[in-house]
């Protein structure tokens, strides 16, 4: 490239419009309601406005269009109108088909016009497209949609830049490395991707955004919206600037407009409702303020011990604690809204004090006390002797009842995992129920 062929575009994909976030029928208030449904395709106007405001060359847009192959007029009107946006700001946009909207489908159907700077790759392979500015090539970008749903075939090992090209850039929906939580389609690995001699590899189909090789600077753009509590944090899309020397430089800008976000609260050192609630409503505040301006939707996890647990445990508690802080969050913008309330909370207690007492639950608290002790022992053989009796313990659960492990948070625990979380779990339940028997509950 010549001094004066510098480019500047935008990576974006798996919009995923039409989608609708969890939640929405958990008594969401019409306004908030109403932001919850248009987020994803306010998103997408976000998308288009910054690519405007930034003044880029084109945009990329690498998959996963819609929810679905058969969209909703909505869905399609409203991605069609931004992508008219650019056109008349005379920037070009270039999209592939992915698993969620392959070209089998209804995406692009006859009835809507679609802008002609918007290409939209094919199929087939080998298909490349070049972009100009002044009538000089500043680009080139190769990209392939799937015909179907579930493509398995590695496309990314088809797409090959020839070494006169001007900079290419892979336009691509596909999982680099068999990343786990996501279907295995248009498979390929960092070395298919070194292989191509790609300046840039614009990804798609996993929603966490991040950089996936750094020569050739490769990024999945993540889902610009999050959906669901799993796509916790900032959502958005990468400004993506390459010099004169081809050096590129990525950076991520944050498109969302809502976004989903746990608190976890002990009730340890809280003697009242009212200090329950002013603590909720602080903690609240806080998160806000840190939210870029965001609105939240919050899912709220009351933990440890204290006198509260038995107010939270009374019916109807938890969902007055929900009304209330909702009611004195209304009307807020950005909002904040509480989704849910979880009491993962114990009756309060002396543990320290009842290990002592000569007793069965003293036993148990005794028991588990040594295991944790030997279990970090700087003695090799009560080491790994208290591992092997732990993890042999829990063996049936995690490695042979298929149907308990889905319900596990992890395949097989490490060590630090059987002395620490697990281990204090089950001694508070442990606890739990044998006081409850001996309490007549």
């Amino acid at each position: 490239m010549s001094s004066l062929d510098s480019v500047r575009f935008l990576h974006t994909g798996d919009l995923h419009l039409d989608s609708p976030l969890e939640g929405l029928s958990a008594g969401a208030p019409s306004d908030v309601l109403a932001v919850l449904r248009g987020a994803t395709t306010a998103a997408w106007t976000n998308i288009v406005e910054l690519a405007i405001r930034e003044r880029v060359d084109f945009v990329l847009v690498a998959g996963d269009v819609f929810e679905v192959s058969s969209p909703t007029l909505l869905g399609q009107t409203r991605f069609r109108d931004g992508l008219a946006r650019l056109a008349d700001a005379g920037i070009a946009s270039y999209i592939v088909h992915g698993n969620h909207d392959p070209a089998d489908g209804r995406s692009w159907t006859p009835s809507l016009e679609f802008p002609a700077l918007a290409h939209r790759f094919g199929t087939a392979a080998g298909e490349s497209v070049d972009v100009l500015r002044d009538d000089r090539v500043i680009a080139r970008i190769h990209g392939r949609s799937y015909p179907r749903p579930a493509v398995t075939e590695n496309y990314a090992a088809g797409m090959r830049a020839a070494p006169d090209d001007p900079f290419s850039i892979g336009l691509l929906h596909a999982n680099v490395g068999d990343r786990p939580g996501h279907a295995n389609y248009a498979p390929c690995s960092t070395d298919d991707l070194r292989a191509s001699g790609m300046g840039y590899w614009a990804l798609g189909h996993v929603h966490q955004p991040g950089q996936v090789l750094a020569d050739p600077p490769a990024f999945y753009c993540g889902i610009p919206q999050g959906r669901d509590p799993g796509e916790l944090g900032a959502r958005g899309c990468y400004l993506v600037e390459v010099d004169a020397a081809r050096r590129v430089t990525a950076r991520f800008v944050a498109t969302d407009v809502v976004r989903w976000h746990p608190v976890e609260l002990s009730i340890a050192g809280q003697t009242d409702d009212e200090s329950l609630l002013r603590r909720i409503r602080s903690t609240i505040g806080s998160a806000l303020e840190e939210a870029d301006g965001r609105s939240l939707v919050v899912r709220l996890r009351l933990v440890g011990r204290g006198p509260l647990h038995a107010s939270l445990v009374r019916p109807g508690y938890l969902d007055h604690l929900k009304l209330l802080v909702n009611e004195e969050l209304a009307g807020s913008r950005p909002f904040a809204w509480l989704e849910s309330v979880r009491d993962a909370t114990r009756p309060e207690l002396d543990v320290d004090a009842r290990r002592e007492t000569p007793d069965f639950v003293g036993d148990f608290l005794r028991t588990v006390a040594a295991a944790r002790r030997s279990a970090r022992s700087t003695d090799p053989d009560e080491h790994a002797r208290w591992q092997e009796l732990l993890r042999s313990s829990l063996a049936p659960l995690f490695e042979e009842s298929a149907r308990g492990r889905r319900y596990l948070s992890t395949a097989s625990p490490t060590a630090d995992e059987l002395v620490g979380e697990i281990l204090d779990d089950a001694e508070s339940l442990g606890l739990d129920l044998l006081l409850a028997v001996e309490d007549g509950v």
